[in-house]
């Protein structure tokens, strides 16, 4: 199962790349830069890529939000910095378990209320997509000064925003992973919904796991538990890394449920 990361990684790169040569270039730089920008959910034009999205919610409805894991820019960048932010020296360790918060809840309501009331700025500052946009600005200001010009805001608002969300992301994946992705991001929170069902989703095998605690570690959305031997799907994004660092093979990305057969009191193989 290890590969699925190996895959997950070599694709998130190939967008991300793609999306840069996008907006930073423009759409003729190679074929797949205009992909990349197809690839997108942008529900702020949702006229223009209502298929995208359609497709990526049914793809979550299987997989569960393998989105935010491979074509989301931001998502990227988020796990790039998430990733050195575990060489940081702590007190605590980088990542474990965190309960639910309705923020990402209320946030994705905010922006659908924008959406709904034309005001475009807010989804132009939170959406991913366009928070690439503007982060790309700093290089290109091609890439939103329409948009900015045509809200009747100053076209310079497009790098302030660029610069202020890249920090933002930088620190706040530094020091609590990919918090964003799930309590602020308003398409991570959409997508969350879905995957809460998918059919496809990660699953501790009762049978297997030792409490070694390596998956919950590793996972920067903090959302597996492995005392309960529990993954919160709808939190998950699909990185695979848990899979990976599992020695035991005892976490898996699968169809069915685990149905333990043997007692759940088991002696934990090695201190937490």
């Amino acid at each position: 199962m290890r590969h699925i990361r190996v895959f997950r990684i070599f694709l998130a790169i190939m967008f991300f790349v793609a999306a840069v040569a996008y907006l930073c270039i423009g759409p003729h730089a190679h074929p797949m830069a205009s992909v990349s920008e197809k690839s997108q959910i942008i529900l702020s034009m949702i006229t223009v890529t209502i298929g995208a999205t359609v497709v990526w919610l049914l793809l979550t409805f299987i997989f569960g939000r393998i989105y935010c894991s491979t074509v989301c820019p931001v998502g990227s960048i988020t796990d790039f910095f998430a990733r050195l932010g575990r060489k940081l020296p702590r007190k605590k360790k980088t990542f474990s378990w965190k309960p639910r918060t309705n923020w990402g809840g209320y946030i994705l309501v905010i922006y659908i209320l924008c959406l709904l009331l034309g005001i475009f700025s807010v989804a132009f500052i939170i959406e991913p997509w366009n928070m690439m946009r503007n982060i790309a600005s700093t290089v290109r200001p091609d890439a939103v000064k329409e948009s900015w010009i045509a809200l009747g805001i100053g076209a310079g608002t497009g790098a302030i925003a660029g610069i202020a969300s890249l920090l933002m992301l930088i620190i706040w994946s530094m020091i609590s992973g990919r918090d964003f992705c799930n309590n602020a991001c308003p398409i991570g929170s959409a997508l969350g919904a879905v995957g809460h069902s998918a059919l496809m989703h990660i699953e501790i095998d009762p049978d297997r796991c030792t409490y070694c605690g390596k998956c919950e570690d590793i996972c920067s959305a903090h959302c597996i538990k492995v005392t309960d031997r529990h993954v919160d799907n709808a939190r998950c994004l699909r990185c695979f890394d848990c899979l990976a660092v599992c020695d035991d093979d005892a976490i898996h990305f699968q169809l069915n449920q685990n149905i333990p057969l043997t007692p759940l009191f088991r002696k934990r193989s090695q201190a937490r």
